[in-house]
């Protein structure tokens, strides 16, 4: 048991589930042969997961009889912002400029959208994380399906061309 209020069958349900939707995600990125699939997921999910544990049931013991008298200055929630700013890099050197746009800005998005769903999960927040992947997932596979519709193809590919002479950053 990591802590009084909290299980182990909890401790790997929240483990579980966290790498359940990371390869969900990753699925939906590896058929969409974007360059981050199932394993990346599953490892950002589960990482993240993890560190949000250990921030918040992790520092449980710190505060014992034995430091009565010692001034220390413990903040959990600085683990947490540091996945945060470690995703951000990672998703930095996901995104690339190309001749005809900028890509990866997506599996970017969803890398530090997924960072932040481990974090829900490890919290024991899965309301807000279930309901934040409903819709993420729905608006990633919602796209794919507007792509494969014919009449809508030819006039995006024409919408797509007059966005990229007028802001070159823009997504492909």
């Amino acid at each position: 048991m990591i802590s009084p209020g909290l299980s182990s069958w909890e401790l790997v349900f929240r483990l579980a589930l966290a790498a359940i939707i990371g390869a969900i995600f990753g699925y939906e990125r590896k058929k969409s042969k974007k360059p981050a699939g199932i394993r990346t997921h599953v490892l950002i999910s589960l990482a993240s997961c993890m560190v949000a544990l250990v921030s918040a049931y992790g520092f449980a013991g710190v505060y014992s009889p034995e430091l009565v008298g010692i001034n220390f200055n413990i903040d959990p929630a600085r683990l947490v912002v540091g996945v945060l700013t470690g995703i951000g890099f990672i998703g930095g050197g996901i995104i690339w400029k190309s001749t005809t746009g900028v890509i990866g800005i997506t599996t970017a998005a969803e890398i530090f959208f997924l960072a932040a769903l481990g974090i829900a999960i490890g919290l024991g927040l899965y309301l807000l994380a279930g309901v934040a992947a409903l819709i993420a997932i729905i608006t990633l596979v919602a796209s794919d399906i507007k792509q494969l519709m014919p009449g809508k193809r030819k006039a995006e590919a024409a919408d797509d061309a007059i966005a990229r002479q007028d802001d070159p950053q823009e997504e492909n």
